[in-house]
């Protein structure tokens, strides 16, 4: 199962959300494989790798058809492995555009490595550009992190109906797996309205757990550490362990109904 984390703008918790969930699913006895696509490397640097170590990259995947196997390094988490990115992803958008296939790239390059893994999760860069398109077309669905803000809320929508269209053109049709509310501050006098927008605007679409604001979960990137490591007794960990636990629910019933054969009238 490959899922991008994609989101229109930074500063969502995306990359938080893509280490967490990677990291809990390992701890649970899940085989994945954690692929850092965003030029600011934040999912690498908050596994514990340091800049001068980013090298080789998925930049070199994308870029020079170097092979999944070669790339993927361990980490301090038993069960996850990482394609860390590198400063290279900075001109891959330009690159891409005038290659042929371009948009097919990652899915050809995760094909090999596909199999090893229970979970693929893509951190992608905050944007709908070149690199998140090609990180749709390889995956089989996508996660949105998003503020409880009016105008964060208003580019999910358009984020959606992009990911169709990407989806038709190519015939892939990733799906939305949910939408997770992160960074949640009910101190703030608006946030009750915009996350009750958010939950009548997309329904089910909302992922019932929500992630709070809490320190411990932006203090953990600079410790190279995930947050169940880094403090496990903190609501961040004990939030992220409940959204893993929601997700894998979705997970096992878009499975069941992938394996449930379609009747057709007589």
């Amino acid at each position: 199962m490959i899922t991008a984390l994609v989101s229109r703008k930074g500063g969502v918790g995306k990359t938080t959300t893509a280490v967490s969930l990677s990291a809990a699913l390992a701890r649970r006895g899940r085989r994945v494989l954690l692929v850092d696509f965003d030029s600011q490397c934040s999912a690498s640097l908050s596994l514990g790798v340091r800049r001068e170590e980013l090298a080789p990259s998925s930049a070199d995947l994308l870029l020079r058809g170097v092979a999944a196997p070669a790339l993927i390094r361990a980490t301090p988490v038993p069960g996850l492995d990482l394609i860390t990115a590198s400063v290279d992803l900075m001109t891959a958008d330009v690159e891409l555009a005038r290659s042929p296939g371009y948009a097919r790239r990652l899915q050809t390059g995760l094909e090999s490595v596909r199999a090893v893994y229970d979970h693929i999760f893509i951190d992608c860069p905050p944007s709908i550009s070149v690199l998140p398109q090609t990180a749709l077309v390889a995956a089989d669905n996508f996660l949105v992190p998003v503020l409880p803000q009016f105008l964060a809320v208003e580019g999910v929508h358009n984020l959606i109906e992009a990911a169709h269209r990407l989806g038709e053109r190519y015939g892939t049709r990733p799906e939305p797996l949910g939408i997770v509310l992160t960074m949640v501050d009910y101190r703030n006098r608006a946030t009750h309205d915009n996350v009750r927008h958010v939950r009548q605007r997309f329904g089910e679409l909302v992922l019932a757990v929500e992630i709070r604001i809490n320190v411990r979960l932006a203090e953990a990137p600079e410790a190279g550490e995930p947050i169940f490591t880094f403090a496990p007794t903190s609501t961040g960990a004990h939030a992220y362990e409940l959204l893993t636990d929601e997700l894998l629910l979705r997970f096992e019933r878009r499975s069941r109904a992938a394996a449930t054969p379609v009747e057709t009238g007589a």
